[in-house]
C-alpha cells in the first residue's frame, strides 16, 4: 500500500485507504480469546453508520462530540465519524474526575457524547445538567443496563441502525476542509482551561512526521495498549497505522494486556513508562527465581550487552529468550513518551537490543503546528 496521500483531511485518507483495498485488515479486536479481524470495508461500514446518525442530528462543522472511552474499536470508529461529520472530537481519560469531565463539555460546547458502558454513564449522568449543549449520548457496551431507559441515552447498536439512510460517507469525507478543528486535545492531568485545537492539516502534518520517524508498513502489526485520549496513541499510534495499513490490534481487557503482547508478538509497540517498568519488573522477577546458574547468566548476558560487548552467544543464550518470553522477540519499532521511561529500564531494553524511541516530544520541522503540538506532548507527559 502506497504511504503516500493527495488527502486533504484524515476522513479522505481513510476513504482513499478503505477503496484501494477494501478486504485487507486493518483492525483486530480479542473477544472471548478469538481475535476478530476488521478489514478496510468493514470499518469503513462502521464509520459511515456513525457518522450517518451524527449526520441526522445536524452535526457540523464548529461542533464538538466528546468519546469517554478505554481504547477499542468502537472508539475508533467514533473518532473517524466524527472528523468526516466536519465536527471535532474530544477524547477524555475515562479516570477524568466529573468536575473536569463537565469543564471539558462546557467548555467545547459538546453536543453527543459516546461513552463505554455503565461506569462512564454514572459519571455523564451526574454532569449533564451542567452541560446544556449534551443533546445525546451514545453507550457502547449496554452490560448492566438492560433495564435502564432515558430519552437522551441510546446504544450504539441503535444508533447506527437509525442513522440518516441518504448519507454519503465517501462524499462527506471528502469535503472535510483542512482548516477544519478535527481534535482538541485536553492531555492527562493538564488542568489548563482551554484544550488544544488541532485542525485536520494539522493531523496530516503529525501523520507525515510519523511516516518519516516510525517507517510502519502494511507488513507490521502493533498492539494499543495506550489510552485513545493519549495524543501519543492516538497520533502517534492509530492515525500513523492507519496512514501506513498497520494492523492495529485491541486488548480484550486492559488486564490482558502481558497475556496479549505474549500471544500477538507486535512488529511494532508503543507504551508507557508504567507498561515498560511492569515489562523490565516481570523479567527481574523471573530472573530472581530461576536457579544459581541461570542468574549468573542472566547477569552476565546484561553486562555484557551494556558494556558494549553484546555477541551471538549472549543473544542466543539469554537476551532472544527474555524477549521471546515477554513477546518482544518480533519488534523491531518501539516508542513512548518522551521523557517518561526510568533510566534503569531504558538501559535494560538496551540491552535486550530494544531502543525505546521518544516521539511527540518536541517540534521537528518549526512550524507552528509543530510547536502547539510539541506544547501539547509537553503538558501530556509533564
Amino acid at each position: 500500500m502506497s504511504q503516500t496521500s493527495t488527502a486533504e483531511s484524515l476522513p479522505a485518507l481513510i476513504a482513499q485507504r478503505a477503496a484501494s483495498a477494501p478486504a485487507k485488515t486493518i483492525l483486530r479486536r480479542k473477544a472471548r480469546g478469538i481475535w476478530q479481524a476488521t478489514t478496510w470495508a468493514q470499518l469503513a461500514e462502521s464509520v459511515q453508520q456513525i457518522a450517518a446518525g451524527l449526520s441526522g442530528l445536524d452535526l457540523g462543522r464548529k461542533d464538538t462530540v466528546a468519546i469517554i472511552s478505554e481504547t477499542r474499536p468502537e472508539a475508533v470508529w467514533c473518532d473517524l465519524a466524527v472528523q468526516t461529520c466536519g465536527a471535532a472530537s474530544v477524547a477524555i481519560h475515562t479516570d477524568t474526575d466529573a468536575a473536569r469531565l463537565c469543564h471539558i463539555l462546557r467548555s467545547t460546547g459538546c453536543r453527543v457524547a459516546f461513552v463505554e458502558g455503565e461506569e462512564q454513564l454514572d459519571k455523564l449522568l451526574g454532569v449533564r445538567a451542567d452541560c446544556p449543549a449534551l443533546l445525546r449520548i451514545v453507550i457502547f457496551d449496554m452490560k448492566g443496563l438492560r433495564d435502564f431507559t432515558d430519552p437522551q441515552c441510546i446504544s450504539l447498536a441503535n444508533f447506527q441502525a437509525h442513522g440518516d439512510r441518504n448519507f454519503d460517507w465517501s462524499g462527506a469525507a471528502a469535503r472535510v476542509p483542512a482548516d477544519a478543528t478535527a481534535v482538541i486535545l485536553f492531555p492527562k492531568g493538564d488542568t489548563a482551561p482551554a484544550g488544544q485545537a488541532m485542525t485536520q492539516r494539522d493531523l496530516l502534518q503529525m501523520i507525515a512526521e510519523a511516516r518519516t520517524r516510525l517507517r510502519m508498513t502494511a507488513r507490521d502489526e502493533r498492539l494499543a495498549v495506550l489510552s485513545m485520549a493519549d495524543p501519543v496513541e492516538r497520533i502517534w499510534g492509530l492515525y500513523a497505522a492507519l496512514d501506513s495499513g498497520c494492523i492495529s490490534n485491541y486488548l480484550e481487557s486492559p488486564d490482558t494486556a502481558a497475556e496479549n503482547l505474549q500471544e500477538l508478538r507486535p512488529t511494532v509497540f508503543g507504551a508507557d513508562a508504567e507498561a515498560w517498568g511492569h515489562l523490565h519488573a516481570t523479567a527481574s522477577r523471573a530472573a530472581k527465581g530461576a536457579t544459581f546458574a541461570q542468574r549468573r547468566l542472566y547477569d552476565w548476558a546484561i553486562r555484557t550487552a551494556r558494556l558494549g560487548g553484546i555477541g551471538s552467544l549472549a543473544r542466543l543464550t539469554v537476551l532472544d529468550s527474555v524477549r521471546r518470553e515477554l513477546g518482544l522477540n518480533k519488534v523491531r519499532l518501539v516508542y513512548t513518551s518522551a521523557e517518561q521511561v526510568s533510566p534503569p529500564t531504558l538501559d535494560w531494553a538496551r540491552c535486550l537490543g530494544i531502543t525505546i524511541q521518544p516521539v511527540g516530544g518536541a517540534p521537528v520541522a518549526g512550524s507552528q503546528p509543530d510547536r502547539q503540538y510539541g506544547a501539547v506532548m509537553q503538558r501530556a507527559h509533564a
